[in-house]
Formats: C-alpha cells, structure tokens, sequence
C-alpha cells in the first residue's frame, strides 16, 4: 500500500506540476470506478506565504494553473487526462473544480489510492486522522478506507483544520492572485 499523498489537496500536483504551494482547505473527491472518471472540487485555495519569494512562487505556480486551463484535455500523466479546470470566486475565497478521466485504476496510485483485482475488485486508502478524511460512501476499516469498484465514492478532506499558530498566522487566500491575473489577462 502506497502512502496517500498530498495529491488531492494540492491543485497543482493534480495536473502534474512537483512543487505545489497552493493547497486547499477542503476537497471533496468523486471517483467513479465503473466510467473511469474523477471530479475534485478544491475550497477555499490558500498557501502559506512568509516572504516575497514565496509570494512570486504563489503566484507563479496559479499562471501554470491557469495556462493548464486553458488548454483542456492535457494529460497529467500515463492514463489520467484533465478534461476541465474551473476556478471560482465564492464570498472572500477561491474555488477549484477538477474533472477527469483515467484509463488504468494504477494511475490512482499517485494519489495512495490502490486497487486489489480480486473478484470484488476493491479500492483502499490508508486513513490519515490529521486530514480529518470522511466519507460516507467508503468504510473505515483499521487504518484504512475501502470502497468497491461498482459504484461511485465521495471522499472529503480537510487536512488544515488543525493548522497550527505559527503557519495559521501566514496563511493567505490565493483569490487576490487570482482576481490579479484576471486583470492582465486580455479580453476575448
């Protein structure tokens, strides 16, 4: 069993890009084993951010983001292709929602997710209690979730709700950066 990742929680390691500093506060994952597809919605997008430099690679890592966008339909890597980005404005947050397709359940594995072909073809991943995972479609059993490969599974995280002080103080909404770069972006 692979360790699970930061893989969902963090939009740019979703499209395929190493070092990611924009993470999300929560994400709500749909997968679903019988169409191969996958749906991530990622609230409230924030990085923590201590210097200028870390401000520049914030807002270097969203223009990847963003540039990824708009060219749609890009594999992130062998038998996972994104098929939509959409990031969002709700109240003083940002918003981002993924949506994708595989063609092999090992392309999962990335994200610590593994799948055993037996003859109920099971999907497990091991239970970190940090990132306050749920789910209601999955079952907790030991240290891992397992759900079965004939129906579709909703998995939330909030791996930050127990952010502690000394980084709480430096986090910062990716929203500005993002109603930034609307600005300089031309009109169509």
């Amino acid at each position: 069993m692979d360790p699970i990742s930061i893989y969902f929680f963090a939009l740019a390691s979703i499209i395929g890009m190493d070092n990611t500093s924009i993470v999300a506060q929560k994400t709500n994952i749909t997968i679903n084993p019988v169409e191969k597809t996958l749906e991530v919605h990622l609230e409230d997008l924030f990085s923590i951010i201590m210097t200028t430099d870390d401000s520049l690679t914030v807002a270097h890592e969203l223009q990847q983001i963003v540039e990824f966008h708009t060219n749609v339909g890009k594999k992130t890597a062998e038998n996972l292709i994104i098929e939509d980005i959409v990031l969002s404005k709700n109240d003083q947050q940002l918003n981002a929602t993924l949506k994708g397709r595989y063609t092999d359940p090992k392309v999962l594995a990335d994200a610590g997710i593994s799948f055993e072909a037996s003859a109920t073809g099971e999907f497990s991943m091991i239970n970190i209690p940090d990132w306050n995972i749920r789910s209601s479609d999955a079952v907790l059993k030991g240290n891992y979730w397992i759900w079965t490969a004939d129906k579709p599974v909703t998995i939330v995280m909030e791996s930050f709700e127990n952010m502690p002080d000394e980084y709480r103080k430096h986090r910062r909404s990716i929203l500005p950066y993002w109603e930034q770069s609307q600005v300089r972006q031309p009109k169509k």
